[in-house]
């Protein structure tokens, strides 16, 4: 069966962010329960959601189950045009004007969100900054404030990798079509080397980029063929603040330098989101029992320090046994293993 045989027809809406950067909603009305927004990662786009290679997709779904599902297509977006930016502006900009958006639509008072890996970290960051007081519930995928990493990444990103890949590219990709042909062929070649998973060299160049994004084994043939259809470009700003993140172990306001930092921040150090004030509200923190993007430690420590800030009540944790970072959506069974987990949440305050 085809995946529009199985979803109400899209309704998209273009949207403009605070600052005028053109973003993207696209809206499957399953049902009267929700609201409920999902965000994408960096280096990906919506499609994430709603992939056409497994039997039950997320979005599918969900609006089996009732839900009027919302997709959005941030700054991120390999979908959009590519733009340099951090992730503060992103935080500022994009979730409160999505947010916005769903309900003046929907005539909804508050949205429940699904969050994902960057784009997790955006939504809290907005969230933390006091820009989403419309948003009721919330579930984490795989990260938020607290950023614990594997030791590759926490190496590439203590030697300025970023930095340094920033002087001959403005982008990185896992595909072949990039604005320097010769640096993608030998990107591709060594991380072949490195990467024996597989014979695909779309998919080892996600696993240096990013960290090993799933497992092989939850994933379908179809699927790992077709990541070239998911995957695409980053921007080097976005790695940088990943990076810089990444170093400090949590979410902090991207770091520009002391000169600029002291004109722009007041100080030389780029100040942090670490404030819980403005996230006193019902969150669900969901993580794979092997991410390898982000280490399962990373929710702990947010879930951990939003109890003791407001009590054990407004939180839960779940581990997915057996599952990495993004096979959690894009899994071939996900729909029976993963999505049921998100559901439970979603119900709770639907």
């Amino acid at each position: 069966m085809r995946l529009m045989d199985t979803l109400p027809a899209a309704e998209r809406h273009e949207v403009q962010a605070g600052d005028g950067v053109p973003l993207r909603l696209t809206r499957y009305q399953g049902g009267t329960k929700g609201p409920v927004l999902l965000v994408h990662g960096a280096g990906v786009w919506s499609g994430m959601f709603k992939l056409p290679t497994i039997s039950e997709n997320f979005v599918q779904y969900l609006a089996r189950h009732g839900y009027d599902t919302w997709l959005l297509d941030w700054r991120a977006s390999t979908q959009l045009p590519l733009r340099q930016f951090s992730l503060d502006e992103a935080a500022e900009h994009d979730m409160p004007a999505a947010v916005r958006k769903v309900r003046e639509v929907t005539k909804a008072d508050s949205v429940q969100a699904v969050v994902h890996c960057a784009g997790s970290v955006t939504f809290f960051m907005s969230l933390a900054a006091g820009y989403l007081p419309d948003v009721r519930n919330v579930v984490a995928s795989q990260v938020a404030l607290h950023h614990r990493v594997p030791r590759s990444t926490l190496l590439k990103s203590r030697m300025r990798l970023p930095d340094i890949l920033d002087v001959a590219v403005n982008y990185m990709s896992p595909d072949e079509g990039t604005q320097n042909p010769r640096l993608q062929a030998a990107f591709g070649k060594m991380v072949d080397l490195v990467y024996r998973e597989c014979d695909s060299t779309v998919c080892h160049r996600l696993s240096f980029l990013y960290g090993r994004l799933y497992r092989h084994a939850r994933l379908n043939t179809q699927t790992h063929e077709r990541l070239h259809e998911q995957f695409g470009r980053c921007n080097m700003q976005t790695f940088r603040h990943l990076a810089q993140m990444a170093r400090a172990g949590h979410a902090v306001r991207y770091d520009y330098g002391k000169e600029e930092n002291l004109r722009r921040y007041g100080t030389v150090k780029p100040p942090d989101y670490l404030d819980p004030k403005h996230l006193e509200l019902p969150i669900t923190f969901v993580v794979g029992e092997h991410n390898q993007t982000y280490l399962p430690t990373a929710s702990e420590l947010t879930y951990e320090w939003l109890r003791e800030a407001h009590g054990a009540a407004l939180y839960e944790r779940k581990m997915l046994p057996g599952y990495g970072h993004l096979d959690t959506f894009m899994g071939s069974t996900a729909s029976r293993d993963t999505y049921p987990v998100i559901l439970q949440a979603l119900d709770a305050r639907a």
